[in-house]
């Protein structure tokens, strides 16, 4: 393999190894983007910045506070669809340290919640099913040109397809007329394909393949609580385990004609866990403000890195990759929801703030070092929080409500019907 090409593979297995963590995620390219969501299911927590935690008061509590299914009181149904619209930002191409950003759009529609919801005097029980995780995107970086080192990065195609659906059941106990406990479990059916191909010009012969699956299963649960402080101010707290998935990278360098894996391992890809406190408040018959303090484990995606290429990686390997962090993000929202009078419709909005949650190389890069240097200002510069405003409406009757709202960002669009069916 001559200088160049050496350069161009050894180069791209840092943004394939990035995140090959004891934590772990693995960081393909094509992995730049994956973006989770914890805000709570429903149209109409949506339509107020996610911000449900000390209100809990309606059939997705069974996810976002078990503790909240003690405020129905009625056997109910309800049933959630999604729209959501994705950009993935990736580096593109240029003249290091000139590197370009782009963007790539994507989408997933699905029935994002549905649960039954039994209540039995001072006991609650429910049942639900809930699309946790719908992401797929694709993009094709150019030539990142080294001028320095006489050499460039590969053009390259990638994908990724992941989903992770949750089948829950929950229980919530009302204690007395302040305080509401209650628990899920969760089973979690996870599925995962991404692809990485780099060719020696874009379209042309391919020069290595990086590619992960993943088809697991794994259990997690969800505590919470309720206290009713006040008849119109109530406190929710909760804690959410998530579940660790096994998933197999393998990478093969085409370009020297091999044919077998130049290298392969299983790792875990952790969900983050999360806790939380929210705060509800009505001060009067109309008006409801909730404000939610959520904070969430990124940095379970991420722990020290390992190198993705081979067994055997190089100090300069090691240094680069032993740098790249993902933090703990804390998540702020505040969501209103009024009640006009004498009529059956509730306007709502919300806004909430989603700290940046990328893999990102905290250096110090070394000026002479290709590998440090494309990690510090292209492939994982990292990102910036992201401030999402919301909306929406519903309509109410004695045994039935509809919920819309939507809710938009700069990376992630999200528009939601759900509706509610009670029995007397």
């Amino acid at each position: 393999m001559n200088s160049i090409p050496r350069i161009c593979v050894l180069v791209s297995a840092i943004a394939v190894s990035g995140a090959l963590q004891a934590g772990e995620i693995p960081n393909t390219e094509a992995m730049q983007g994956l973006q989770f969501n914890f805000s709570p299911p429903g149209a109409r927590s949506l339509g107020m910045g996610g911000a449900f935690l000390g209100r809990a008061d309606d059939a997705t509590a069974a996810y976002a506070n078990p503790a909240g299914l003690t405020n129905l009181f009625s056997p109910e149904i309800s049933a959630e669809y999604r729209n959501l619209d994705y950009t993935t930002t990736y580096s593109s191409g240029g003249t290091y340290p000139s590197v370009s950003q782009s963007t790539s759009d994507s989408s997933a529609n699905n029935l994002s919640y549905l649960s039954f919801v039994l209540p039995k005097e001072n006991w609650v029980f429910a049942f639900y099913r809930q699309q946790f995780m719908d992401f797929n995107t694709s993009f094709n970086p150019g030539v990142i040109s080294l001028p320095a080192a006489n050499g460039a990065t590969f053009p390259s195609h990638n994908s990724i397809d992941m989903t992770i659906a949750n089948y829950g059941f929950s229980v919530a106990y009302r204690a007395n007329d302040r305080v509401s406990l209650g628990a899920s479990v969760s089973y979690y059916d996870y599925s995962m394909d991404g692809l990485t191909i780099r060719s020696v010009t874009a379209g042309g012969d391919e020069v290595s393949r990086q590619v992960q699956t993943g088809n697991d299963n794994d259990w997690g649960v969800n505590l919470g609580a309720l206290f009713r402080v006040t008849d119109r101010f109530t406190v929710g707290l909760v804690y959410r385990t998530a579940p660790s998935f096994s998933t197999v990278t393998t990478n093969t360098n085409t370009y020297l004609n091999e044919t077998s894996p130049s290298f392969s391992r299983t790792y875990d890809l952790e969900v983050p866990d999360m806790y939380g406190i929210g705060f509800s408040f009505q001060p009067n018959d109309n008006l409801t403000v909730n404000f939610d303090v959520v904070r969430i484990n990124y940095s379970n995606l991420a722990s020290p890195a390992f190198w993705a290429f081979n067994s055997s990686p190089t100090s300069s390997q090691m240094q680069a990759v032993s740098q790249l962090y993902i933090d703990d993000g804390t998540e702020y929202h505040l969501g209103l929801e009024y009640v006009l009078s004498n009529k059956p419709v509730a306007l709502r909005a919300g806004v909430w703030e989603d700290p940046d949650h990328t893999l990102t190389f905290r250096g110090p890069a070394s000026p002479a070092d290709d590998f440090q240097q494309l990690a510090h200002d292209s492939f994982f510069k990292g990102g910036s929080s992201q401030t999402h405003y919301s909306v929406g409406f519903g309509v109410f009757f004695t045994r039935f409500q509809v919920d819309v709202a939507a809710d938009f960002s700069d990376i992630q669009d999200t528009i939601s019907v759900s509706g509610v069916l009670r029995f007397e």
